[in-house]
């Protein structure tokens, strides 16, 4: 089995910035890898969340990778200010950019800055679409529910997904997010994932126990 990074969801945390604050350092404490930033602007997505304008507070607080993930309208609008901000990983939508030179451009903008690139492909994309950009991302983020709620069951079809991809670009990273606990997060890792988000599964447990069972290291 590969070797698990967790990747812990902002969602739960609310956009509060003292439970953001909090949430964060818990994270750190309990063993995740990244603190997977969902950003929704209240127009891609239904609803809205944190910003940009959290990340300088939260980096005060910690030391965890940004895993930025961009569900939003009009990302070329704001990726400078995510640069700028301090993002690790900059992961837009594929379906929030409908011209696909455009895409490439600004994908290409997030690794000229130094960023880890990612795609994000909802539950209801081809995945083949990736096939034209899979050469200009470090990262490709399969959605196992439809983007932009937390506490969805998991959509097993995002595991042909995950085998598709790994098939056509065995070292690219691939990260999961929806309804992400230790028995769908261990199927994704059999097919190829390395990365698992979990939001409500960490929340809703002992946060130090749910992340050592997402990692494989107890049972249950």
């Amino acid at each position: 089995m590969r070797k698990v990074v967790i990747s812990a969801s902002s969602l739960p945390a609310g956009r509060n910035m003292s439970s953001q604050i909090e949430y964060i350092q818990r994270m750190s404490n309990y063993g995740a890898d990244m603190y997977h930033l969902d950003v929704m602007d209240g127009e891609f997505v239904k609803y809205k969340t944190i910003d940009y304008t959290y990340f300088e507070q939260l980096r005060e607080k910690s030391a965890l990778l940004f895993d930025t993930h961009l569900m939003i309208s009009n990302p070329e609008k704001f990726i400078s200010k995510y640069i700028k901000a301090g993002a690790d990983i900059i992961t837009i939508h594929y379906e929030a950019v409908e011209d696909k030179e455009k895409l490439i451009k600004l994908l290409q903008k997030i690794k000229k800055n130094k960023k880890l690139v990612g795609l994000a492909l909802d539950l209801d994309t081809d995945v083949t679409v990736i096939d034209p950009f899979i050469k200009y991302l470090d990262l490709v983020l399969i959605l196992c529910v439809k983007a932009g709620k937390g506490g969805q069951e998991f959509d097993k079809t995002a595991l042909k997904k995950i085998k598709y991809v790994r098939n056509i670009s065995p070292d690219i990273l691939i990260e999961v997010d929806g309804g992400i606990n230790p028995d769908t997060g261990a199927q994704c890792v059999r097919a190829g994932a390395d990365i698992l988000v979990s939001g409500n599964y960490i929340y809703s447990n002992d946060a130090y126990d749910a992340i050592q069972h997402l990692k494989g290291g107890k049972n249950g």
